[in-house]
C-alpha cells in the first residue's frame, strides 16, 4: 500500500484560496449581470469595463461561469455585455459559445457585438469554427458553423466556406455560395458559374429542386453585382441562358442581373429574349430591367417592343413598358422614349368610338392599328393602361406630348381625365393652354368633344 503524503497546511491554504477565489468570481460575475436590470446603459458600459478589469486578473478561471450564463440569459443586453467581456479569451470553448449565439440569434446589435467579438480573436475564432465543418460532425453544428464563417466574412473564411460548396447539404451550400460571393477572389467565380449550370433533379411536388433554385439564384444575384469580371470573364451568355429557364424565379433574376450589368450585351441578350416566347413574368422583368439600365440601344428595344401586339408582346407587359419608358432621365433619351406613347395616344384619339366624329379619321389605317391594339388589350382594363401611358408621357416631360393628351380631357373615364389635366400642367402649363384654345377653334372636332374639353377645364 502506498503511504499518503499528508497535505500541508500551505497546500490546504492554496486550494481553499483557490476554491473561494472561483466563488467571490462567480458572484462577482452574477452581481454584474443583475446590475444589467436595474442601470442605464452608460453604467452596463461601466460595469463591463470595470468587470473586465478584475477578470484580467483572474486568468482562465471565470470561462466556464461566463459560459454557463451566456447560455441562460435570455436578454440581449447581458448576452452582449457577456459576449464583449468573453472575447479577451482566445480559447476554443468560448469561440464555439459566442459562434453559437451569432448563428441563433434574432438581435442585430447582439450580431454585431458577436461578429466583433470573433475578429477581435482572430484567425484562431477562423480555425476552431471551420473545424466543426468536418463531415463527420453532426449536420446541426455544421451548418451553425458555415453560419458562423459567413457572417465573420474575412479573407482566411474563403478556403473553409470553398471547401463545402459541393457539401451533401443544400442549406450549407447555399449559405456558403451566399458568403463566398462577397469576396473578390479569382478562385470564386468559377463555383459561381457552375452553380448556374446546376442540374436540378424533379421532386414530388415540383419539376425543380428548391435547394438546387436558391443556390442557383444566389450565384445570380452575385454575379449580377460582379462588373468587375467584365473584362475578363463572359458572364452575359450564361446569364442569357438562365433567361430561358423553366423556373421563373431563375429567369426573373437573371434579367435583374443582366439589368445591373447594363453593358450593350446585356441589352442584346435582353432585347433578343424579349421578343421570344417566354412566361409574362420573365417578360415583365426584362422590360423593368432595360428600364434601369437608360442607354439609347435599351430605349430604342424599349420602344419597338412597344410598338408589337400580341402573341410577340402580351397587353399585361404594354403598361410595363410604359413605366420602363417613363423612367427614363437621361435628357437626350427622353423624346425617343416619349415618340412611341404619343404615337399610340394619337391612334387612339383617332378612333371613332373615342367620341370622335368620323370626318376626323385622316389615316384609316393607323386607326384600324389602334382597334386591333384595343382588341389585344381587351384582357386588361384599357383605362390602367391609358394611366400608365398618360403618367409616363408626364414624367418625361415632352411638350409633343400635348396634343396627343388634350382629347383625354373629354374621355369617358373621369380618372383619364383628371391624369391627362396633371399630366398637361406638369408638362408645360403654358403651352398646354395655348394648344388647347386653338384645338377648341379646329374645325376638325365635334362640337361635342369641344364641349368636353371646355367643361374640363373649368377645373384647370
Amino acid at each position: 500500500m502506498l503511504p499518503v503524503n499528508p497535505v500541508s497546511s500551505t497546500e490546504h491554504a492554496a486550494a481553499e484560496s483557490l476554491s473561494i477565489s472561483r466563488t467571490a468570481v462567480a458572484d462577482a460575475i452574477d452581481q454584474a449581470i443583475a446590475s444589467l436590470e436595474e442601470n442605464d446603459f452608460h453604467s452596463h458600459w461601466q460595469s463591463a469595463k470595470q468587470l473586465s478589469e478584475q477578470i484580467s486578473q483572474w486568468g482562465d478561471r471565470p470561462i466556464p461561469h461566463l459560459i454557463h450564463c451566456l447560455r441562460a440569459a435570455s436578454d440581449p443586453n447581458t448576452q452582449w455585455f457577456l459576449v464583449r467581456i468573453l472575447s479577451q479569451f482566445d480559447q476554443a470553448e468560448v469561440i464555439e459559445a459566442i459562434a453559437e449565439l451569432l448563428a441563433t440569434t434574432q438581435s442585430e446589435d447582439l450580431q454585431i457585438e458577436a461578429h466583433r467579438a470573433l475578429t477581435r480573436i482572430g484567425g484562431s475564432a477562423i480555425e476552431t469554427v471551420s473545424a466543426l465543418l468536418d463531415r463527420e460532425n453532426p449536420i446541426e453544428q455544421r451548418i451553425l458553423a458555415v453560419k458562423v464563417l459567413a457572417h465573420i466574412r474575412r479573407s482566411q473564411a474563403i478556403d473553409p466556406l470553398l471547401s463545402v460548396v459541393e457539401d451533401s447539404s443544400a442549406e450549407i451550400r447555399a449559405i456558403a455560395l451566399e458568403a463566398l460571393g462577397s469576396f473578390h477572389d479569382p478562385r470564386i467565380t468559377p463555383v459561381l458559374l457552375a452553380a448556374l449550370k446546376t442540374t436540378t433533379k424533379p421532386d414530388a411536388q415540383t419539376d425543380t429542386n428548391s435547394a438546387d433554385v436558391s443556390i442557383c439564384i444566389e450565384a445570380i444575384r452575385t454575379l449580377g453585382r460582379r462588373s468587375d469580371l467584365l473584362p475578363q470573364v463572359d458572364l452575359v451568355n450564361p446569364l442569357r441562358q438562365c433567361l430561358r429557364r423553366q423556373d421563373l424565379r431563375i429567369a426573373q433574376e437573371s434579367a435583374i442581373a443582366l439589368g445591373r450589368l447594363g453593358t450593350k450585351e446585356a441589352v442584346a441578350a435582353l432585347s433578343q429574349t424579349l421578343m421570344q416566347p417566354v412566361a409574362t413574368p420573365v417578360k415583365a422583368a426584362i422590360v423593368r430591367a432595360l428600364g434601369w439600365i437608360e442607354t439609347e440601344s435599351a430605349v430604342r428595344s424599349l420602344a419597338i417592343a412597344f410598338e408589337q401586339s400580341a402573341p410577340l408582346i402580351m397587353p399585361a407587359i404594354k403598361p410595363e413598358i410604359a413605366r420602363a419608358l417613363g423612367q427614363t432621365r437621361q435628357p437626350q433619351l427622353k423624346s425617343q422614349a416619349a415618340s412611341p406613347l404619343i404615337a399610340w395616344l394619337h391612334r387612339e384619339n383617332s378612333q371613332p368610338t373615342n367620341n370622335l366624329s368620323p370626318d376626323s379619321l385622316t389615316d384609316q389605317s393607323a386607326a384600324n392599328q389602334s382597334a386591333n391594339e384595343w382588341k389585344n388589350l381587351s384582357a386588361q382594363p384599357v383605362s390602367a393602361f391609358k394611366q400608365a401611358v398618360v403618367s409616363a408621357l408626364a414624367g418625361l416631360g415632352q411638350t409633343d406630348a400635348i396634343a396627343a393628351l388634350i382629347p383625354l380631357l373629354a374621355d369617358s373615364d373621369l380618372r383619364i381625365q383628371m391624369h391627362a389635366r396633371s399630366a398637361l400642367h406638369q408638362i408645360d402649363p403654358e403651352a398646354a393652354r395655348a394648344q388647347i384654345q386653338r384645338y377648341l377653334i379646329s374645325a376638325r372636332h365635334s362640337n361635342v368633344l369641344k364641349d368636353k374639353v371646355k367643361e374640363s377645364l373649368k377645373t384647370w
